[in-house]
């Protein structure tokens, strides 16, 4: 497999992980340990509010019982720049609700979001 076939099915993990609330798939998308998400959230006034949450609280979240998953469209990778042997960025379209943009590092010959920023459309 190739880095760009590797980085795609770690995005797929990612998205197909939360519609599904599989904590295996996320898990194996994110290095939890360093993760972190921020982003724009449009709040009740409909006014976007920045957030930031370590992924580890956010997956624990995601997959939750009382956590409802927002119904989606398909998801759709916009680009990808691999920018070293170790590094790339990711342009997602979630659906047409949230642009995400991840930081990927490769370490031990797959590929894992380190940083998730996304806004809410």
């Amino acid at each position: 497999m190739t880095d760009y076939d590797l980085i795609n099915e770690t995005i797929f993990d990612y998205f197909e992980g939360y519609m599904t609330k599989d904590r295996g798939r996320l898990e194996k998308a994110f290095n939890v340990e360093v993760a972190n998400m921020v982003g724009y959230w449009k709040n009740s006034e409909g006014e976007q509010e920045l957030y930031k949450i370590s992924m580890k609280q956010e997956i624990d979240d995601w997959v939750s019982p009382e956590h409802s998953t927002f119904p989606f469209g398909e998801g759709n990778i916009i680009s990808c720049h691999i920018f070293s042997k170790d590094g790339a960025t990711v342009v997602f379209d979630c659906g047409g609700r949230f642009i995400d943009t991840f930081k990927l590092v490769k370490t031990n010959g797959s590929w894992k979001i380190v940083n998730k920023f996304f806004v809410d459309q």
